[in-house]
């Protein structure tokens, strides 16, 4: 019976066996049959599902994982790419869409990977990559063997093309910009504003243009002037008036973080930065070409080397924050510095945010960290210098200075023989007043006190400090007649002292360049990286120059540049380039209309704003490059179009639709800037100085107002001693990195490391406008309420409400 059911075992694992086999074999035949569907899909290249998931990835993915921006080392162009382990593996496994990174990222299902970062993919786009994935992500032939660097999908990324002008027929339209303007209006079923009354228009335009109020002449003679052309040659005017390069180059150096110290913990002065800002506002006046006006500032030495006025440009690199004079954190300051050059010209000229690809990957836009540091290395080699505005001056400025350094010394060392009694005596007697530990901690120098005399000096060190007034009051009659003989040389040695005939500048060590690398993990050096631009925009490496190891030390050789800056004004001033002329467009537009066409005008990256108007801005920036690249030019076309002109009052329609005025249905009124309040009240009193140029001036200041002033005012705040020179427009005043007038931070001046001031502090510190007022009732007292209105609102008749409320406060508080 065992042996009979072990044969039927046998018969019955048999039979098991055969019927197993024959699964297993048609099991195979239908797997075989299924994995032949894409097998047979890879040679049909019109496969709805891998041209719509490719479609996705090119759409979506490949503005910053393809080509030469390829984050986390991913590349979406190629199915190779796409399986290649990067950063985080590998991103596709094919036929398993769970276990795919890809599919992970767009899903989002893991908060430290979700892509794209700005906004999620559509379900519909999900659902196509999971199919393709599912289906073995077997790449269309004809793609693969096109495949290549994927163009950008972002709208800034692509070169602006020159659109077709609207043509509506409309009775409204006074030049192109109006019929950009008006059918973008009448897709909304809006109407433009009708134009806003003379007086108003010649406020707004000489505010505009010169950032001061129009004269009551000027006024009365435009809204008299009843001849076809009176508007065309009032903008011409003012752009020829000196105070446009005035207003206009305040608006460029607010941009390029001009200021005339260098801040940190000492803010110490800059002294030449006054140079630059001349360069600037004689740049705007002259209408320098704005292609030049960039070369000039990037590589000035290179395109212009006998030209002192273009080689004053690359100031640009001098004016920033800067610890040029704390030898012992070269290191530090090197670092910084050219982080501010890559930060501030991707910032000021491309309109992009690049900082956050200083330590990463850029999270949004398609600039990798290598594409920061290959920009870094086009400023490495760049050391700053003394760029000589006249040969003969520069040459005799530096022999006499060499004399003076000698006679200075020497005569330091004889002041110091005079003093000695009396200092030595007046400093034992504060010292023999301390206690003991104290005085002997203040006796030695600071190499060789304990940590604990270094706290006591500290301490104490104010209390044995000898004032010169007691020095000279301890001298007995010999000694002072001494000294005073000793003060009248010194007073003859800067009798014709005068500013250095010298700008600050750059150029190259020479024709060699330090190696740039990107930071590793743990380490300052990771890879070595070529000098170049970000490929996003169309750009590449720089050929490469001589490299070495060691920092840039020691004197400057006298040979050619690395050409690497030259390189980059080069490719910035491209006439096809994908931003430079949109974001100077974008920036003058913006600062006639209060916006720009986009909003964020140094963002023109994935997370900045898309334009209201982007064939409008396509139009005007190739506008822009066809007549010359001329500022005046752009000024011109934009304030002789019906729109600028608009009056400011909104119809009801415009509000309701659009509240933020981004279809231009209106004018957008704007408050005055603080340059602009000080400036036009000066002007109004007639107290304004308009002299031009020169060392920034330093107007006087209360105890109050100096409060938070880093160092000591007498230092820190020398106030200019001509008291005219007070009165001078606001962008000739100093401009500290750690200060700001508190009168201006009150009306939004660029703000700055101190705390904040209430808006009290301008009415109650507010000296200067508490003078000009008084200067302004006293010089209008007879000409009665008709008189005062006129010369305070130029020539503008006042609202009924207002003359009335002005008329009772004269009334009440006049002037005897």
């Amino acid at each position: 019976m065992e042996r009979r059911w072990s044969g039927s075992g046998r018969i019955a694992r048999r039979s098991a066996r055969r019927h197993y086999t024959g699964a297993v074999f048609i099991r195979r035949r239908v797997w075989f049959g299924l994995i032949s569907v894409p097998l047979l899909w890879t040679a049909d290249d019109n496969s709805a599902i891998a041209s719509k998931a490719v479609s996705v990835l090119n759409r979506q993915c490949a503005s910053c994982h393809s080509g030469g921006v390829q984050f986390s080392g991913l590349d979406v162009s190629t199915r190779e790419g796409l399986l290649k382990s990067g950063v985080r593996g590998a991103t596709v496994k094919p036929g398993d869409s769970t276990a795919s990174l890809l599919l992970r990222a767009v899903r989002r299902s893991d908060p430290k990977l979700s892509m794209p970062p700005a906004q999620p993919l559509a379900a519909a786009d999900v659902d196509a990559l999971k199919a393709w994935i599912d289906a073995g992500a077997v790449w269309p032939s004809a793609q693969q063997q096109s495949a290549g660097p994927s163009v950008p999908r972002w709208w800034s990324f692509h070169a602006p093309v020159r659109p077709a002008v609207p043509r509506s027929g409309d009775a409204w339209v006074r030049n192109e910009i109006d019929e950009f303007v008006v059918a973008r209006l009448a897709a909304e079923k809006l109407r433009p504003a009708p134009e806003a009354k003379r007086a108003a228009l010649i406020r707004r335009l000489s505010y505009d243009l010169t950032g001061l109020p129009p004269t009551a002449e000027q006024v009365e003679k435009f809204v008299g002037d009843v001849s076809p052309n009176v508007w065309e040659s009032l903008i011409d005017s003012f752009l020829e008036s000196p105070r446009y390069g005035e207003r206009w180059g305040r608006h460029w150096l607010d941009l390029v973080r001009y200021s005339d110290t260098a801040g940190f913990e000492i803010d110490l002065y800059i002294p030449d930065a006054w140079r630059y800002r001349d360069y600037v506002i004689e740049s705007f006046n002259k209408d320098k070409p704005y292609d030049r006006f960039i070369r000039e500032q990037l590589a000035g030495e290179d395109f212009f080397t006998e030209d002192p006025v273009a080689n004053t440009g690359t100031g640009y690199f001098c004016v920033g924050p800067n610890l040029d004079l704390y030898p012992d954190q070269a290191d530090v300051n090197r670092v910084q510095i050219l982080a501010d050059y890559v930060d501030t010209t991707s910032s000021v000229f491309l309109g992009l945010t690049a900082g956050c690809a200083r330590c990463h990957d850029h999270k949004f836009d398609p600039i990798p960290q290598r594409d920061y540091y290959r920009l870094q290395a086009v400023f490495a080699p760049a050391v700053k210098v003394k760029v000589a505005l006249d040969r003969l001056s520069s040459l005799g400025h530096e022999v006499s200075e060499n004399v003076r350094e000698i006679q200075l010394r020497e005569i330091g060392e004889q002041i110091g023989a005079v003093q000695g009694r009396c200092r030595k005596a007046l400093l034992d007697a504060k010292l023999a007043a301390l206690p003991a530990e104290a005085a002997e901690a203040l006796r030695l120098t600071d190499s060789r006190r304990t940590p604990r005399q270094r706290e006591l000096a500290t301490q104490f060190g104010r209390r044995v400090s000898v004032s010169d007034r007691d020095v000279r009051a301890c001298l007995d009659a010999g000694e002072s007649e001494r000294l005073q003989s000793i003060e009248r040389r010194l007073v003859s040695m800067f009798a014709g002292y005068r500013s250095k005939p010298f700008a600050c500048g750059v150029t190259d060590v020479g024709d060699f360049a330090p190696i740039t690398y990107v930071p590793g993990r743990g380490t300052a050096k990771g890879p070595a990286v070529p000098p170049g631009v970000f490929s996003a925009l169309g750009g590449g490496d720089f050929p490469e120059q001589n490299t070495f190891e060691h920092p840039v030390t020691g004197p400057i050789p006298l040979t050619s540049t690395t050409g690497r800056r030259h390189a980059l004004a080069s490719w910035l001033t491209r006439l096809d380039h994908p931003l430079t002329a949109r974001v100077m467009v974008n920036r003058i537009w913006q600062y006639h209309f209060g916006r720009g066409t986009v909003a964020t005008p140094s963002d023109f990256g994935t997370r900045g704003r898309a334009p209201s108007h982007p064939e409008l801005l396509d139009w005007l920036a190739t506008e822009f490059v066809a007549q010359g690249w001329s500022v005046k030019k752009l000024h011109k076309r934009i304030l002789m179009s019906a729109t600028w002109r608009q009056s400011a009052d909104a119809a009801p329609a415009a509000k309701a639709k659009d509240p933020e005025n981004l279809l231009l249905a209106h004018y957008s009124r704007r408050r005055l800037d603080a340059d602009e309040v000080r400036d036009s009240v000066l002007a109004a009193t007639g107290a304004l100085k308009l002299q031009m140029g020169g060392r920034p001036v330093v107007p006087p200041l209360s105890k109050e107002e100096l409060f938070n002033m880093i160092g000591r005012a007498d230092s820190s705040w020398v106030v200019t001693a001509d008291a005219a020179q007070h009165n001078r427009r606001g962008i000739y005043l100093l401009q500290k990195r750690t200060f700001r007038l508190p009168m201006m931070e009150t009306f939004d001046a660029p703000a700055g490391q101190h705390g904040d001031l209430p808006a009290a502090r301008f009415v109650h510190h507010g000296a200067p406008i508490a003078d000009a007022a008084q200067r302004l009732v006293r010089g209008n007292a007879g000409a009665g309420d008709g008189g005062f209105h006129r010369h305070v609102r130029r020539g503008i008749p006042p609202h009924p409400a207002a003359r009335a409320r002005t008329g009772g406060t004269l009334e009440r508080h006049s002037v005897s």
